[in-house]
């Protein structure tokens, strides 16, 4: 009878385990705490948004230069090394935490690209295939993230503000420089540029 019952709670604290893993928030506490399976999953989640943010963030010449899925690699594996000493002020200031990674490895491309005395050191070519690279190269993915390379540069930017890093109305009129109405306008329509490009009429994007 106990060994059955040592046996239920064992199931038990599995099916715990998986809920707590079912939010970014709980995934970057268990990662930040040293498990290695939060960590990957959380990475893995990660990744598909980082190559549309990163598609939208590189500049044309940059993307002749690097592929987005490479630069990502590059921040996940900073943010996996800086994981340990995060704070945790919530899912928000994450996310705003791994963007700020990223504009920091973007400027080091275009340092690297424009400045000799700089030697920024350039992304790695991805040699291994994990799950976060899988769902980095996914088929909906890269057409996604195609699309957006074809999309005008201010479409580009609200998309990755709004949509991508899902900041509020205000705080991106602020960053473009534009009045809260056109920031709404222009997401309006690039959204809709989105999917046109893409092929779509539906409203899932």
């Amino acid at each position: 009878m106990e060994q059955g019952k040592a046996h239920r709670s064992g199931d038990e604290e599995d099916l715990g385990a998986t809920r707590q893993f079912s939010s970014t928030r709980d995934l970057v506490e268990f990662a930040r705490g040293g498990d290695t399976s939060a960590a990957s999953l959380l990475l893995e989640r990660l990744g598909p948004r980082l190559v549309l943010w990163v598609a939208a963030r590189l500049s044309p010449k940059l993307r002749e230069l690097f592929d987005p899925e490479d630069v990502v690699q590059e921040i996940l594996l900073a943010v996996h090394e800086g994981l340990p000493e995060l704070d945790d002020r919530g899912e928000r200031a994450f996310f705003a935490w791994v963007f700020r990674i990223g504009d920091n490895r973007i400027r080091d491309l275009a340092d690297y690209q424009g400045a000799a005395k700089r030697k920024a050191r350039p992304p790695p070519r991805v040699s291994q295939t994990t799950p976060a690279t899988a769902a980095m190269r996914s088929e909906a993915l890269l057409r996604v993230r195609a699309a957006i390379e074809r999309l005008p540069e201010d479409y580009r930017t609200v998309i990755q503000l709004r949509r991508i890093e899902e900041r509020d109305t205000e705080e991106v009129a602020k960053e473009m420089g534009r009045s809260e109405n056109a920031v709404r306008v222009l997401y309006c329509r690039a959204l809709k540029e989105l999917r046109n490009v893409i092929g779509v009429s539906d409203s899932s994007l």
